[in-house]
């Protein structure tokens, strides 16, 4: 959360900074965001991506994922195995539609859709048996891939701080087509479980995951057509 924290008093500076005016976030423009909070997500990454407003209550948008290395990439820890090595990417499509609308917000309904692919070595866990879940394979170390398509409904609001800070927060519901397994083990034994609730990670195959989803993405306000250009030399 330190991250997040920091990065909204650089919005909160950044606003006081520009001098108000007659700004419109609804006027075609494009912006660049970020989005830290996925770092503490059971597959952790950091999203980026832009958002074009289509001059009405239309947009469309594009966000990327890419995995990062922070405390054993454990995310929210509890839930998933400690990684040895951990590599994620994923494509976010995203088309919104602003259903209530001000000069400087506006509150949204979108879609979502997105592919991701991630590849890691846990050390020292395990995972059910595709046999039983009331087995476990247990290993000192193995390799796991993972793939997901799917698709999230959202909801969420935009502002438009000073003349052309953004700030984006959302939440939503989805599903998607996972399929991931474990290999190359290292030391595999067998057991008995009596499982109650675990992570994502911890079960191998294909099958239909349901997800939660939301974000807070601070973004900068690139390009207008030229009449109102933000930026010096953008045309």
């Amino acid at each position: 959360m330190k991250y997040i924290a920091a990065l909204t008093l650089i919005l909160i500076i950044s606003t006081a900074c520009f001098s108000q005016s007659d700004r419109d976030l609804f006027r075609k423009n494009i912006d660049l965001h970020i989005d830290v909070v996925p770092i503490g997500f059971p597959d952790p990454s950091v999203r980026f991506g832009s958002e074009w407003m289509l001059g009405g209550r239309w947009s469309v948008g594009m966000n990327l994922g890419a995995g990062v290395h922070i405390n054993g990439n454990r995310g929210i820890g509890f839930l998933e195995p400690k990684w040895k090595r951990y590599q994620l990417f994923e494509v976010r499509p995203e088309i919104k539609y602003y259903w209530f609308k001000r000069q400087r917000m506006g509150w949204y309904i979108a879609a979502e859709g997105f592919v991701s692919t991630m590849k890691a070595a846990a050390g020292n866990s395990y995972h059910f048996s595709t046999v039983s879940d009331s087995l476990e394979v247990h290993f000192d170390q193995a390799d796991f891939e993972k793939t997901k398509i799917g698709m999230i409904g959202k909801m969420g609001g935009r502002f438009l701080f000073g003349q052309r800070m953004t700030l984006d927060f959302f939440t939503g519901l989805g599903l998607s087509d996972t399929k991931s397994s474990y290999k190359n083990y290292v030391n595999p034994t067998v057991r008995r479980s009596d499982p109650f609730f675990e992570g994502e990670n911890y079960t191998v195959g294909k099958r239909i995951t349901a997800h939660l989803s939301f974000g807070l993405r601070l973004g900068l306000i690139v390009w207008t057509p030229k009449k109102h250009s933000v930026l010096p030399g953008l045309k």
